[in-house]
This record gives structure tokens, sequence and C-alpha cells, in this order.
């Protein structure tokens, strides 16, 4: 009986322990719900007094605060071109909270472009050819070498804030084609040297493995095509009649697909000097052994002025009325009858 009596005791010290913890769970949940209640109710009172305005904003700042960088964008133009820099993080359409920073080429210093939706003044004349375009794109206009670089587009709600949002990166590059051979001495016969390269943000004639420089021609006996890299290639060849005003193009090939293409025409100034001196002459004055140059303009004038005063020294001869015969007198009549 003793021992049924203490496994008895046992047995209800259990049940209530089981009863206390099951209370002291209860009351936990009821505080847990209380807290959840209150913070509900004071989250609901706030959001209350918040104007949508700024709630949309806010929403758009912690977007940015989540974003991360984009993918660089490569962008290509030619000597003397206009190019527009896309910004594909604007905030605001009026372009207040844009910035626009400048890496040059070979260089790792950075030149803020852009200020706040404002073009920089300096002392370069890079500022007269820089403008906002439509969606805060930043357009180049004239592009030259100099030209060439990072580009990169940045979100600064203040002159003082943090960053906001990630950065819109723009590799800009440029195809140029040039001459060794000057073009004043372009005819037949001359060997003439072209090379196009492409220059980008890593370096004179260096690109990525997916784009390649070609010629158009790029086949014929006098044509040779040697390539210092895959962008920066040259063609030489020796000239013939038939490449007077011909276009020579080369062009950046992408994954197959043409990117930019740039052109030299081939003008021989021989045969434009031939074809303005057409209209002249060679006359030789009789007796002497310098030949005088005359423009035709000046012996059609002389033949001209020739045969109109023929025309008017026989018309007057045959108006002229012919000259009266002069008189027989009586000696010399007398002197005929006498002689007969």
């Amino acid at each position: 009986m003793l021992l049924y009596g203490e496994k008895l005791i046992v047995l209800r010290h259990s049940e209530r322990g089981k009863r206390q913890k099951q209370s002291r769970e209860r009351q936990r949940d009821r505080e847990r719900d209380r807290h959840r209640d209150r913070a509900e109710r004071e989250r609901e009172r706030i959001m209350a007094d918040i104007p949508q305005s700024f709630l949309g904003l806010l929403v758009t700042v912690l977007y940015l605060l989540t974003g991360v960088s984009g993918e660089t964008l490569s962008m290509f133009s030619r000597v003397g071109d206009d190019v527009s820099l896309p910004c594909n993080n604007v905030v605001y359409p009026d372009c207040s909270s844009t910035i626009w920073i400048y890496n040059r080429a070979g260089s790792t210093g950075t030149i803020q472009k852009v200020t706040l939706g404002k073009i920089k003044v300096d002392q370069t004349e890079r500022a007269e050819r820089l403008s906002l375009g439509s969606n805060c794109s930043l357009h180049v206009s004239d592009v030259r070498a100099e030209d060439v670089g990072l580009y990169t587009c940045q979100q600064y709600l203040t002159m003082t804030g943090p960053k906001h949002g990630g950065d819109a990166p723009v590799h800009l590059s440029v195809l140029t084609i040039s001459s060794t051979t000057p073009v004043t001495d372009l005819k037949p016969n001359v060997i003439m040297t072209l090379r196009c390269s492409l220059l980008t943000y890593t370096g004179h004639g260096t690109c990525r493995s997916r784009l390649g420089l070609s010629w158009v021609p790029k086949t014929g006996t006098n044509v040779q095509v040697t390539h210092d890299s895959s962008c920066d290639i040259t063609l030489t060849v020796t000239l013939q009649k038939k490449d007077n005003n011909r276009k020579w193009t080369c062009t950046l090939t992408g994954k197959g697909n043409v990117k930019i293409s740039i052109d030299f025409t081939s003008t021989f100034s021989d045969i434009e000097e031939k074809t303005t001196d057409s209209d002249d002459v060679i006359s030789t004055v009789p007796g002497t052994s310098n030949a005088v140059k005359l423009p035709i303009s000046h012996i059609m004038l002389f033949v001209t002025l020739t045969i109109m005063a023929a025309i008017v020294s026989i018309h007057t001869r045959r108006i002229r009325p012919p000259k009266a015969l002069p008189p027989q007198t009586g000696e010399s009549h007398m002197h005929w009858s006498s002689s007969i």
C-alpha cells in the first residue's frame, strides 16, 4: 500500500507540472498576441499619417537600395558622328538625381561630367559637345578619338547623400580609318595603305574576342590585308585606273552582326586636274618654239568675231551703189570717126 501511495503522489505531481507548463505556454501566447496587436495598430497609425506621395518615393528608394550594378553596355561611333549613351537607372525624369562620370581610356582618374542634371562647365571644349537627352541619356556630338572611355550613370537624391541603386556603365568605342599615303598622291600605280582601328577603353585596337574588323572589298590580286590585332587591320593596294572614286569599307562585326562600318574613298587628284583643264588647248605661235596655252573660250570668241566681221563686210558690199561711168566727150568721138 505504501508503494502504491508513493506512485500516486508522483503521478499527481507530474500532472500538476504539466498543467502549470500548459498554463505558462498559454500565457506566453496571450502576451505574444497582445504585442502583435499593439505593433499592428501602431503600424496602421503611422501609415495613416504618411502622405501617399511620400510613400511612393519611399518605395522607389527602397527598390533602388536593393538594386545591383547593371550590365555594361557597349556603344560604337565614328569620328564626327553623334551618339547617345543610355542611362538605365533613372529615378527622376527631370534628371535632377542623375550624375554622369567619365573614365578616360588608359587612366584611373574619374571626371564628373554631369552633376544632378546639370552639365559641368570646365575649361575643355568637350563640355560644349555634351547635353542631356531624353530619359537622362548623355548625348555626345561630333565624336572624337579623345571621347573614348567608360561613362557611368549614377543616382544621388541629394548632393551630399549616399549613392542610390546600382551603376549604369557604358563603354564608348570609336572606329577610325586613316591613309598613310597622302590623298594628293593617289593615282594609278601608287601603293595606298589604309589602317582601320577600333579605339576602346582598354586600348588602341584591343577588343573582346567576339568582335572583329574586316575590309570590303577584301579580295583581289593587288590587295593585301594584315592584322595587327582583331580590331586593328591594314589594307595595302596598288591602285588602278578603275579605283578612282572607289569606296573602301572597314566593318566591325560581332557574333555575325554588323555593329558599325566606316568608308574611305580613293579619289585621284591628277584625273581631277585633267578634267578641270580639258577646256584648254595648246597653240603654238609660228616661228617660235614656245607653246602658248590659250583657253578654248578665247579662241571661240576670236573665230566668232572674225565670222561676224566677214558677214558684215559682205553685206555692206552688196548694198553699196555702183560707181557712175565718166561721160564721153566730143573730142574722143571725133577721134574715133576720123580713124574710121
